[in-house]
């Protein structure tokens, strides 16, 4: 039994070793080597974006906790905060859906669930919110066209304060994280050109989110998140949100769900095997 009781306790300790090794490292200096004879853009700490989002809320006011559903479209414009990537040619978009989560009005914050999706995409022309150069409802208001370069995976946490309607902080910060699932060849690479691989997270930080009061930036933009271009503002219940931040590249900053599913059953199994000693 004590041999027994010995091998749970170095499994979980093994594996808590290896969450542990999960820091959270920004990556500097990495570069996008973009498709389709696109620009080859070197030392990247963080990419600034803007763009909308729609959140609806559900059971929000029957009790103290509510639930949430989010979707966003992104334009991602500038490196290290100013550098401006394309100058009028091309575009760098972020397409997110299936965002949820949870929220609680007494404490005034909202967390997220795992299971949402990131897709970034590379366009050598800039469609976005342009119906001249081809936005429409179908691709996201023109998020979701060209090629596509990257996808991410939302994990749990993250989050931020919300109004007693439930809305952002009036330029408040809102935390979503992601791990990568797929990098296109050759496009992401380190200072040293050497291409990165599925597993990296992404830090997806909006420092001044707020709901957009002017319902989105377009029609089409209000079809793409809603489902109907005269869905308009109704908080609590949906309510589009303006956005303004900053994406970071991390290298394995977020612990594998399985990691932590093995690690909570080596503790489990280490408390049976007391519960039977004690016998």
């Amino acid at each position: 039994m004590r041999a027994a009781i010995k091998a749970v306790v170095g499994t979980a300790i093994t594996v808590a070793a290896m969450s542990a090794a999960h820091a959270d490292t920004q990556l500097f200096n990495w570069n996008l080597n973009l498709p389709s004879g696109g620009p080859t853009i070197t030392g990247i700490n963080q990419l600034g974006f803007n763009g909308d989002s729609f959140v609806q809320n559900q059971g929000f006011g029957t009790g103290d906790s509510f639930t949430f559903t989010d979707n966003g479209i992104f334009n991602i414009t500038t490196k290290n905060a100013g550098t401006n990537l394309f100058g009028g040619n091309g575009q760098l978009t972020g397409d997110y859906t299936g965002g949820n989560g949870t929220g609680s009005i007494s404490s005034g914050q909202i967390t997220f669930n795992e299971g949402g999706m990131l897709n970034i995409y590379y366009n050598p022309t800039q469609a976005y919110d342009n119906t001249s150069n081809g936005a429409t409802v179908q691709n996201r208001d023109g998020a979701a066209t060209g090629t596509l370069i990257a996808s991410f995976r939302q994990v749990a946490g993250g989050g931020g304060a919300i109004n007693p309607d439930g809305t952002p902080n009036s330029n408040g910060q809102l935390t979503l994280n992601f791990v990568s699932t797929y990098f296109a060849d050759g496009v992401f690479t380190d200072e040293y050109g050497t291409a990165l691989s599925a597993g990296y997270t992404i830090g997806f930080v909006t420092s001044n989110a707020s709901q957009d009061l002017g319902n989105a930036s377009s029609a089409t933009a209000r079809a793409a998140l809603s489902g109907s271009a005269d869905t308009m503002n109704a908080p609590p219940a949906y309510f589009y949100v303006n956005n303004g931040g900053q994406l970071k590249l991390n290298t394995n900053a977020v612990p594998e769900p399985a990691s932590l599913a093995i690690f909570g059953a080596g503790l489990m199994g280490l408390a049976a095997l007391r519960r039977r000693k004690s016998k």
